[in-house]
This record gives C-alpha cells, sequence and structure tokens, in this order.
C-alpha cells in the first residue's frame, strides 16, 4: 500500500507514520532476486544455502558450484539414500562413483535366492570411489634420501575426507557405509587379457568393481 494516510488515525504523528511506511508494500527489497541461486548476491549464497537445507557446503568452493549446490537442494534431498544421490553428491567434490553394493542382499546361485550373507551389518552400503590426490614432491628420493619429517610425508588427504563428507550427506539416515578408494588392482587371469597387447606379470589395472 503506497498510500499510509489511509490506515492511520487524523491525529496520527511522525512516529505513528513512519511505522505505516515501513509497513507498506513499496519496501525496495528484490525478494524474488534474493532468493533465486542464480540472481543472489554473491555474499548472500551461505545465507541462501542454509535458508535452502544444502548438506554440502565448502566455503573455498568457486562461487558457479556454490550456486549449482543451491539450485539442486531439493532435487539432492529427493535423491538422498540411492546411487544417483551419491553420484550427484560427489560431483560437487569432483570426485567419481565406480561401484556400489548395498546390504542385505540376497546370496544368489544360479538364480535362487539362498538368503542374505553373513558378517554384513543391516542397511550398509559399500562405495569404490575415485578422486585425484596430490602427493608431496621430494617425499623420497633414492641416493638422496629425505630423512625425517619428508621421508614420511603423505598425500594430502583433503579430497578424501571431503569425499566422505558427500557420501555422509547423501546416505539415508539408516544407512552405514564403507568407502574404498582402491582404484587400481593387479591384473588377474579373470580379465582375460589379450596376449598380444603387451600385458605383463605384476600390472595394475582399472578398478570398477568392488
Amino acid at each position: 500500500m503506497s498510500d499510509v494516510s489511509v490506515v492511520l488515525p487524523s491525529n496520527a504523528g511522525a512516529w505513528e507514520k513512519a511505522c505505516a511506511g515501513a509497513m507498506s508494500d513499496d519496501l525496495p527489497v528484490p525478494v524474488r532476486q534474493v532468493v533465486d541461486p542464480a540472481q543472489t548476491p554473491a555474499d548472500f549464497l551461505p545465507w541462501l544455502a542454509g535458508h535452502e537445507s544444502v548438506d554440502l557446503w565448502f566455503s573455498d568452493w568457486s562461487e558457479a558450484r556454490k550456486r549449482t549446490v543451491i539450485a539442486n537442494a531439493w532435487r539432492d534431498a529427493a535423491w538422498k539414500g540411492t546411487r544417483a544421490g551419491a553420484v550427484a553428491f560427489l560431483s560437487y567434490v569432483d570426485a567419481e562413483l565406480l561401484d556400489v553394493v548395498a546390504y542385505p542382499r540376497p546370496f544368489i546361485v544360479g538364480r535362487a535366492a539362498m538368503g542374505a550373507p553373513v558378517n554384513h551389518p543391516p542397511f550398509l552400503a559399500r562405495y569404490l570411489v575415485n578422486v585425484d590426490t596430490v602427493e608431496p614432491g621430494n617425499a623420497f628420493v633414492m641416493g638422496r634420501a629425505a630423512a625425517g619429517r619428508a621421508a614420511a610425508r603423505v598425500p594430502d588427504m583433503t579430497p578424501i575426507n571431503r569425499c566422505l563428507t558427500a557420501l555422509r550427506a547423501a546416505r539415508a539416515p539408516e544407512t552405514q557405509i564403507r568407502v574404498s578408494f582402491a582404484h587400481r588392482r593387479p591384473l588377474s587371469i579373470e580379465d582375460a587379457p589379450a596376449l598380444d597387447a603387451g600385458h605383463f606379470l605384476g600390472e595394475w589395472v582399472a578398478q570398477a568393481n568392488l
């Protein structure tokens, strides 16, 4: 309401008129733009992420990624507990889901279901994830061996820890998770390697299954 005088008594003072003006419909607040992840100012993104109940957030993400995560919040919430959800959440941390096995699952012999496997807790999901890590340079050099702390340096665990955070956000509340990052394994006879393809004993190949 632009003209607030119609709701005020004739003897209204300056304070009453100021309050009525503050409650008018003409306040210059671009609400539609503020709640739109594509248009909201960058400084508003953390606030909007909380408003949309975003479950995975890192402050050092690019602005574009933050806007994408907010825009997908409703979809990602609906996908929780599914393979699609794990794929989506891992994509935000630059990781790839190679395989997933969920328990309980039947033990199959041919086509006969013989019951559930033993030694697996209920509602367990096992993931095989591929993510790039960065090894520290010159951690150990033969002949010029770096002794002490330099020799004990390990790869930066940030990408792996972020994958774990992403999968925890993507899982159903009652589901336990186990994650493997062993994306390579020794070549075996079961791979049936071609004899003329230059394979050798002890070769490592990409692991696509748990």
